[in-house]
């Protein structure tokens, strides 16, 4: 019997801890850019595409899939270079093809953050994959190029440091 001013008490309720664990795979990570090597505002794996014209694509994405502007970074002439385009959690980067200032010198690829380029750079090469050598980037990324045996390419980065772009 409980007392009038004390609500009934309950019964505690615990879960087995294969459910536990469970539920911290997936809790969200609370990893800093210190140690996932993850670029503030990115994702693990991002689309990092190759058009022709980046503000005609900027465009075509606002207009015909609703994807809002992210970072967006001009030439010295004022035509767009790189722009990162947001849907929902998702980014899709866009550099200009054959711009040989990018990681993949104007390719498509999957942009692919990790906590130690260098290690992850050792581990595709062991594993077969074509690699170029990693080198830090202007825009403040250590990356390296591994193809897969299918072709494609994914640039592996480790952010470093925030940098104002320069071409």
């Amino acid at each position: 019997m409980s007392s009038p001013n004390k609500p009934p008490a309950r019964a505690k309720r615990t879960r087995p801890k294969a459910a536990k664990r469970a539920a911290a795979a997936r809790a969200p990570s609370r990893r800093t850019a210190a140690t996932s090597g993850l670029a503030p505002g990115m994702q693990s794996i991002n689309t990092y595409l190759a058009v022709a014209n980046v503000t005609a694509t900027v465009e075509f994405l606002e207009q015909a899939l609703g994807f809002s502007r992210g970072v967006v970074l001009p030439d010295t002439d004022g035509r767009l270079r790189y722009a990162e385009m947001r849907h929902g959690d998702s980014i899709v980067m866009l550099i200009r093809k054959g711009d040989e200032a990018t990681a993949t010198g104007g390719a498509a690829a999957l942009y692919t953050y990790v906590a130690d380029v260098d290690r992850a750079l050792a581990q595709a090469r062991n594993a077969g994959a074509g690699v170029s050598d990693a080198e830090d980037r202007p825009w403040g990324d250590r990356v390296s190029v591994v193809t897969d045996p299918d072709g494609y390419r994914w640039v592996l980065a480790t952010f470093k440091k925030l940098a104002p772009f320069k071409s």
